[in-house]
């Protein structure tokens, strides 16, 4: 068997060639240039989320620090400036949407969940506009179980697909040929995949028989569904494979046709080296003797390529993993035209991650005791790479969690964010790492392709647009027309912000659009938009053009827990019902839904676009009613029951000073404003009291709602309303976190109220310094048992780490 040994030393951007010196070998170097101009106009994004912990119940915060990574070195991006985070409930809609600045590479936020929450699987997800360019595919996206607490409802299964349940009705099983196809005559390793239609792994058996119905080799699942078998196609034949789910159920399943010419490829990994063993079939071997091949190594961002001549039946290629970088490795051959012949993945495990040691200052821990813990990092760059940590502080014995499903950074970074599909239970592939595991990984890595680019593709030039600049900041955009409805050519616009600064222009294009870019403001910012066209005249009509969010996409999604576990879902349950009821105990009564004796009465006959429907609000007002002069918030000023009124930045009660919810035409407001609708076109104004329960039936409205309907009555957005020459709006800008808040015992104070966190504690920012060290302290809760300290961070180069500790906390 001839053999060729390959070090990996060369960077996607500066591809080094080991072609054979033969012309045939041109096709493969414009091959590898061909990838080059790829990368390079195609910028790619990630975002992993840490979040405090991993499922939560109404009234709780979800706290989260993300980190947005550029390319495959994982490096802390200082590409985009604008993080967006949603969160979806189970219906798939968006209850709630904030968007982050972006810091060299880091953000972090968190959704406060109203405690009338209905259980279910809702998720979030988080992109930003460069990630975008790709669809949904490099999405961030976590299923987060929540448990209500009112009525007391459990966690649902902690998978969720409306797209794969409309699909999939029975278990299904799929064959992949390792290298992609099956050969006549050349042995080839066949893994496969078992599936339920939530999208998790399933045990499975079978036989797999020839065109003669004669058995030829039998198989069995080992993990989550996945095995592998090995077969020796026959030239002429045909295979089946007649399989038994655990569920009981049959199937009869054909596997991939076999090809008579073409390639296999055999992959082999030690401690030292990959070893790529290359058997042609006999057709393919007479037809390219001594033509190159060509390997292809993509690991990291770095591409090294290698060719030699085929000048027998098989030959070797050893790629020595010194040059490697942990994660995934992508190895493609081709052919002296450049065409991709067969393609394997292989996971690379090096000591190549962020060594972060966790100590405690003392060994005795009590309730309400102080913590102080150490942070060290034991690297030789320290100095010149900074490293930036998250922490989270649990109780273990509330929250509850199987290590197997636990995903953190590196298992996102290098390991699920990489490839097509549900990756279930990553952290088990980390735990305990032993021979059988490493070849269960590999099954993973034969049953699931590769995200960042397809060869096919790339060689027919089928590939996505190069992408655009990335967005560097926040954007108010829209079109100057004329009253006449043309498009305003080289109209100059100003953009005012009414609480001061300066004013910024901008000049109209072709279409009369126009955008102010790369701004910076928070929460809800009032502006105001003047428009001239390019002979200094006013007789303009603005309209502006808020920014939608990212279609929501159907798929498969996993929670990084199994909270389908009934004691699980107890032990969260009561914990987070406990501190419900502490708050009813010492912050005043709730508003929970009470009984409700309908009585016959007779029915409103006015529109509304109110969920508690028409007659059923507190206070109604009909806008033909009254005297519409000014804007509509001092129109509204004094006639709101119940201490209502618009204040500078929203719409507040005097019963708690709290913020109500704005409602127009069916969709929730978050900037409190409404003085971008023209009281002439509203037909009517219903207030849910901030006194009443009515509010409840919005997941927002706690506080009370301010519910208006339009004289059209089909969703008045602010993007639907023309203003001439001037035009005042109000827009979302970044949303600022919220401090973690963490009790101190070490004051003078009676605490006589219980402690009843399950968070115990949260930093979403923590720095070493140049010696690589950091501390902490916080203060434990009530609680006894075992707590958890989990870590987890990254340095400027890219070079991801966790750590955990468990203490016990004794009284």
């Amino acid at each position: 068997m001839k053999s060729v040994t390959v070090c990996i030393a060369c960077i996607i951007l500066s591809v080094a060639h080991t072609f054979a010196q033969t012309d045939k070998a041109t096709s493969l170097k414009e091959q590898a240039a061909r990838l080059k101009v790829f990368f390079a106009q195609h910028e790619i994004e990630k975002v992993y989320l840490h979040f405090d912990k991993p499922y939560y119940a109404a009234s709780d915060t979800i706290y989260f620090k993300a980190y947005v990574v550029a390319g495959e070195k994982n490096a802390l991006s200082q590409l985009s400036g604008v993080l967006y985070a949603d969160l979806i409930d189970p219906q798939n809609k968006i209850t709630k949407a904030i968007k982050l600045p972006i810091a060299n590479g880091l953000a972090w936020g968190d959704f406060a969940l109203p405690d009338s929450l209905p259980a279910g699987n809702y998720r979030i997800r988080a992109y930003t506009k460069l990630m975008q360019s790709y669809g949904s595919e490099l999405f961030f996206d976590r299923v987060i179980p929540v448990a209500a607490i009112i009525n007391n409802t459990a966690l649902k299964p902690t998978s969720q697909s409306k797209k794969a349940d409309a699909v999939i009705t029975a278990p299904d099983i799929q064959f992949f040929p390792e290298g992609g196809d099956l050969v006549a005559g050349v042995p080839c390793k066949v893994a496969f995949k078992a599936i339920i239609p939530a999208g998790s792994g399933i045990n499975v058996t079978g036989t797999v028989f020839n065109k003669n119905n004669e058995a030829v080799v039998k198989f069995a699942s080992v993990h989550l569904g996945m095995g592998a078998f090995s077969l020796m196609p026959m030239d002429g034949e045909s295979y089946h494979a007649d399989v038994l789910y655990a569920d009981g159920r049959t199937q009869s399943v054909p596997l991939p046709a076999m090809r008579a010419y073409g390639v296999a490829m055999a992959v082999s990994d030690s401690a030292q080296k990959i070893s790529v063993n290359v058997n042609p079939s006999r057709v393919f071997y007479e037809q390219n003797r001594n033509q190159p091949l060509g390997l292809f190594i993509y690991s990291g961002g770095r591409l090294t390529t290698v060719s030699d001549v085929m000048d027998g039946p098989d030959m070797r290629f050893d790629i020595n993993k010194s040059g490697l970088r942990s994660g995934i490795t992508q190895i493609t051959l081709l052919s002296a035209t450049g065409e991709p012949l067969c393609e394997r993945l292989v996971f690379i495990d090096k000591d190549d991650k962020l060594p972060i040691t966790v100590s405690l200052d003392k060994k005795t821990l009590k309730p309400r005791g102080q913590v102080k813990v150490n942070l060290h990092l034991d690297a030789a760059d320290t100095q010149a790479n900074k490293t930036h940590l998250s922490v989270t502080v649990i109780d273990r014995s509330k929250v509850l969690i199987d290590e197997n499903k636990v995903e953190n950074i590196l298992t996102y970074l290098l390991f699920t964010s990489c490839l097509k599909g549900n990756i279930e239970e990553p952290g088990y592939y980390f735990t305990g790492i032993d021979a059988k595991k490493k070849a269960e990984l590999d099954l993973v890595m034969l049953t699931h392709g590769y995200r960042r680019f397809n060869w096919r593709a790339l060689s027919n030039n089928d590939v996505l647009p190069p992408t655009g600049p990335a967005e560097k900041g926040l954007s108010i955009a829209g079109i100057a027309k004329s009253i006449w409805g043309k498009p305003v050519k080289d109209g100059v616009v100003t953009l005012v912000p009414t609480t001061g600064g300066a004013f910024l222009t901008e000049k109209t294009d072709n279409a009369g659009t126009f955008s102010f870019k790369n701004l910076a403001f928070y929460d809800s910012t009032r502006f105001v938009l003047n428009a001239v066209n390019a002979k200094g005249g006013n007789n303009t009509e603005l309209l502006y053009k808020p920014e939608l969010p990212a279609p929501i996409a159907d798929g498969v999604y996993s929670a990084s827990t199994d909270t389908s576990s009934a004691d699980i879902v107890r032990s969260y349950l009561q914990s987070s019902q406990g501190r419900h009821n502490d708050y009813l105990k010492y912050d005043g009564p709730s508003r929970q839904l009470k009984e409700v004796v309908i009585k016959s009465v007779k029915p409103a006959t006015y529109r509304t676009q109110s969920r508690v429907g028409a007659g059923n609000a507190d206070q109604v007002i009909h806008m033909a009613d009254i005297k519409q002069t000014g804007m509509l918030s001092d129109i509204l000023n004094g006639r709101l029951k119940g201490g209502v009124r618009f204040v500078k930045g929203g719409l507040v009660s005097s019963v708690d000073q709290s913020d109500l919810l704005i409602v127009v035409d069916g969709l929730e407001r978050n900037d409190g404003s409404v003085d971008d609708i023209l009281p002439s076109d509203v037909e009517t104004i219903e207030l849910l009291s901030p006194l009443g329960v009515k509010g409840l039936i919005y997941m927002n409205g706690s506080h009370g709602v301010l519910i208006i309907t339009t004289k059209q009555g089909v969703g008045r957005d602010p993007k639907d309303i023309p203003s001439r020459g001037v035009l005042p709006l109000t827009v979302t800008g970044f949303y600022k976190a919220r401090e973690f808040y963490a009790p101190r015992y070490d004051v003078v104070n009676n605490h006589v109220r219980p402690d009843l966190r399950s968070t115990i504690h949260w930093i979403p920012e923590i720095t070493t310094d140049k010696n690589g060290d950091a501390s902490f302290d916080f203060f434990n809760a009530d609680g006894t048992g075992k707590y958890q300290i989990i870590i987890e961070g990254i340095n400027n180069e890219g070079v991801a780490g966790a750590a955990k500790l468990i203490y016990e906390v004794k009284e």
